[in-house]
């Protein structure tokens, strides 16, 4: 569970969301436009793990 806190992970949900929008039926794209937009934000807000730089 810890790939979760991850903003890489966050990131290719996104852009799974939107492979899946070529799948489900156009009344259904605002809802992967909604979960991708979603996954998006976590991935911009989560900080990154790791060495800082000074």
């Amino acid at each position: 569970m810890n790939r979760l806190k991850e903003p890489s992970t966050w990131a290719g949900l996104a852009a799974l969301f939107q492979l899946a929008k070529m799948v489900v039926p156009p009344q259904y794209h605002i809802v992967v436009d909604g979960a991708t937009a979603m996954a998006g934000a976590l991935a911009g807000v989560i900080a990154e793990k790791g060495p800082v730089a000074k």
